[in-house]
């Protein structure tokens, strides 16, 4: 829906102007998302946030600033909760499953390239139900749609030279509308009744296991001090302020430290609030996002996002529509989703293995070249079937930034992962808030050439962080082998230590 909202709606730019609208709300939603996901847990949020997402998919019933900026409100809302709650159940099992023959770091890797790749697949089935609802539709012409075949359009103003001029867009109009508009709500219907299920998937089949605050370990590492959280508790797993406690390696032993003004969290007069867990988890997102180590690698997931915008605002409208038509957006998609899924399952095991630095390297490239080809393309008759080897293109290096940035964040902030994550979807909200709010100021090929700079910044600062607090990890190829040695299993005295950390 999001994809063919910049089409549906190129009026005045409505649909661009509403997605703007929800990453900016998007932006704000998710500083407090720690303390909501405090108080909820992460299956409630994606209910929640699923429900934003509906309200968007029915508020394109009738395309109009009065239904889809308030809709944008809404589904930005969503977007903030949901994106913040899916990498937490990732990591979840990545801890889960992490053990003395493979970290955590690259368990993360590995089950976010399936994460991804099952998003792409999600989207492929989207896109084959737009392609063949609106493929019937044109293939039912009427005196608008038989225009569109006899007379010759210009192909000169579609893909980088298009610039949203108004009485262009006008002209080529039935390029991005559905001939008929029950097709339409037809393909919206669908749509929603899909969100409608999935809502009660979440319910039904999301364990309560996966609690925002629930600390799985079964492997520590060895070393003289490991932080544990001790907000996974057995019967209420929302208190108001995770208590931390230390855990002491003493000559091979672990045992428990209790720090000097710790407070007990059975002690129902030492907890805080839900607002003074909401100001701390601000105040600590804050502190992590104008840390050095977040700096240097915070242009990495605004690009991202600055890409994931400019695939869904200016590639399915200013290529696929204008130049295919709006039936072509789900098969362009489709190839997309297609490409992207299996790059994302390969990117997963190859950067498991042997690290993220070869799979950034060949994304940047991909872009690179990608973008050199938008900006030379002399678009005609004959070559329009290049739209599907661009669609492809892009679907492979975003299949790496989307696997990498965010198993990136997971990583450089291993024990700030939930804040970690949450700064994560704000920051790539930024990114997809700017594209389409310059959505309609910019010509394709001036936003093209921003993008160039943001990936050249983007990939300078990411390894000066590298060469300043991960210098093992220069090197193209990386082996996780020599920090192996770090992890251990549990002996039973310790699991025992452990689980009384738990509190009934």
């Amino acid at each position: 829906m999001v994809d063919l909202s910049s089409s549906f709606n190129i009026k005045n730019g409505v649909g661009t102007t509403s997605l703007a609208i929800c990453y900016a709300v998007s932006i704000v939603a998710a500083l407090p998302t720690p303390a909501f996901g405090h108080k909820v847990g992460c299956k409630s949020l994606l209910m929640i946030g699923e429900v934003g997402y509906l309200i968007y998919i029915l508020a394109n019933l009738y395309s109009g600033y009065i239904t889809l900026v308030p809709a944008g409100f809404f589904v930005g809302i969503g977007e903030a909760w949901v994106w913040t709650a899916l990498p937490i159940v990732v990591a979840y099992f990545a801890k889960q499953q992490h053990n003395e023959n493979e970290s955590f770091g690259s368990q993360l890797r590995r089950l976010t390239g399936y994460y991804h790749a099952v998003i792409e697949l999600s989207t492929l089935t989207g896109s084959a139900i737009s392609f063949v609802v609106l493929h019937i539709d044109r293939s039912h012409p009427n005196e608008s749609t038989s225009n569109i075949t006899s007379e010759p359009r210009d192909l000169t103003v579609c893909g980088a030279n298009d610039c949203q001029i108004p009485n262009i867009t006008k002209a080529n109009a039935q390029q991005y509308h559905p001939t008929y508009p029950i097709t339409k709500y037809l393909f919206i219907a669908i749509i929603a009744g899909m969100s409608i299920v999935a809502i009660l998937l979440f319910y039904f089949y999301i364990p309560d296991e996966v609690a925002w605050d629930l600390e799985n370990y079964n492997i520590v590492e060895d070393t003289t001090k490991i932080s544990i959280y001790s907000i996974g508790l057995k019967k209420s797993r929302k208190p108001a302020k995770p208590d931390q406690k230390s855990l002491i390696i003493t000559n091979g032993n672990l045992s428990a430290v209790k720090h000097e003004g710790e407070c007990d969290v059975k002690n129902t007069d030492c907890k805080s609030s839900t607002y003074s867990f909401l100001v701390q988890s601000m105040t600590d997102t804050f502190k992590l996002a104008i840390s050095g180590k977040h700096l240097l690698i915070v242009l990495l997931a605004v690009y991202n996002g600055a890409l994931s915008g400019l695939r869904s605002g200016e590639l399915t409208r200013a290529f696929a529509s204008c130049i295919l038509g709006v039936d072509h957006v789900g098969i362009c998609m489709m190839v997309f989703s297609a490409t992207t899924c299996i790059a994302c399952v390969a990117c997963g095991k190859f950067s498991a293995k042997y690290g993220r630095n070869i799979p950034f390297l060949l994304a940047s490239v991909v872009d690179v070249a990608t973008y050199i080809f938008c900006l030379n393309w002399n678009i005609t008759a004959a070559n329009t079937w290049l739209v599907y080897i661009l669609f492809a293109m892009f679907g492979i290096s975003l299949a790496v930034w989307n696997t990498l940035v965010i198993a990136l964040y997971g990583e450089y902030f291993e024990d700030e992962d939930k804040l970690a994550y949450n700064l994560w979807n704000v920051v790539v909200s930024v990114g997809l808030m700017w594209q389409f709010a310059v959505s309609t100021f910019f010509c394709v090929y001036v936003k093209i050439y921003i993008q160039l700079g943001l990936l050249a910044a983007a990939m300078i600062t990411y390894f000066i962080s590298q060469v300043i607090y991960y210098p093992e990890q220069c090197p193209l190829i990386q082996s996780d082998k020599k920090n192996n040695s770090r992890y251990r299993l549990l002996t039973s005295d310790e699991q025992l230590l452990l689980d009384d950390l738990t509190f009934d």
